[in-house]
């Protein structure tokens, strides 16, 4: 199954300004006399319609591998032959720059709105990334902002960036169930929208990602599964097997709330150099974690397709 993924209703982009930034990035802004807050919010509601699945990637634990995991999952299905973005919403590590080799990237703003640049991906298509760091004015500059500025934020993530028309936004989330993903899910309502838990297999950090799964399910937020990271590594002297952090107890509480396992990802070296050369693993065919990403891309696919089939029917 290749290209688009079931539909995606078609919208005019139509703006008085004929802008498609938000105001704040408008350089006429000062003197503009529309409404602005309107403005802004058709922006989202015009980006989000041409999206048919988003996929927020998150845990309620840092250093868990969430941003690897979304980049190699984002790679995955732009493998697929699917049209793929992904935003970073990461605001106070944005890395996904890092990730793809865009860190030397910086903030272009056009008609059509903040640029979002294209990761290539070996002669096998491409996808869009989004992040703050085309922002930063070095690798090191810090993001000390209160909420009312993360929540703008998410807000020109999401209705600014030049997204197009997407099968995929897969949606790297921080640490934490705080503003970034509370505005995430108010802005999300409606859509086709739908959660990926990553944890390491050790009790504290499974024990913290059952808190955002309560997230979730406390605001009715669907989820794909669970991806447990750092599951298991080879031995490069002998070649034999063992596990980093044994998998304790506390995965038995997702399998009880109905939550699956999707994939188990090795703890290898081969992920943490393709993270650090700006070339995830997923894009590597010849690498065998390249088919581990596939099959998760694949699986996370069936389970929307038929999630949006059960709620067209």
């Amino acid at each position: 199954m290749n290209g688009t993924v079931e539909h995606i209703p078609s919208v005019e982009a139509v703006e008085e300004c004929g802008r498609g930034h938000a105001c704040g990035f408008c350089p006429v802004e000062s003197e503009c006399q529309l409404d602005k807050d309107r403005h802004n919010q058709s922006h989202v509601e015009q980006r989000l319609a041409k999206i048919n699945w988003i996929i927020p990637v998150l845990a309620n634990k840092g250093g868990v591998g969430k941003s690897t995991v979304s980049a190699n999952l984002a790679v995955a299905l732009a493998r697929e032959g699917y049209a793929v973005g992904l935003a970073d919403a990461d605001i106070h590590g944005p890395n996904a720059a890092r990730l793809f080799g865009l860190q030397d990237e910086r903030v272009r703003v056009s008609e059509r709105g903040v640029h979002a640049p294209n990761f290539d991906i070996s002669g096998r298509g491409s996808l869009k990334v989004g992040s703050l760091a085309y922002f930063l004015e070095a690798a090191d500059t810090p993001v000390v902002w209160r909420d009312a500025y993360k929540h703008d934020y998410i807000h020109h993530m999401l209705g600014s960036f030049d997204w197009g028309v997407l099968d995929f936004l897969v949606v790297d989330m921080p640490p934490g169930t705080g503003n970034e993903l509370i505005t995430l899910s108010e802005v999300l309502k409606g859509c086709n929208t739908s959660g990926l838990l990553v944890s390491s297999a050790d009790a504290v950090a499974l024990q913290d990602t059952l808190k955002a799964a309560r997230y979730c399910r406390d605001t009715a937020l669907p989820l794909l599964g669970l991806v447990e990271n750092y599951a298991g590594t080879v031995c490069p002297h002998c070649g034999g097997e063992f596990e980093m952090f044994p998998r304790a107890p506390e995965v038995d509480h997702f399998q009880e709330q109905g939550i699956d396992t999707l994939a188990r990802l090795p703890f290898t070296p081969a992920i943490g150099q393709g993270a650090a050369a700006g070339s995830p693993v997923a894009g590597d065919p010849d690498s065998p974690l390249s088919s581990l990403f596939s099959e998760l891309a694949k699986t996370c696919r069936d389970a929307l397709v038929q999630q949006q089939r059960e709620m067209m029917s």
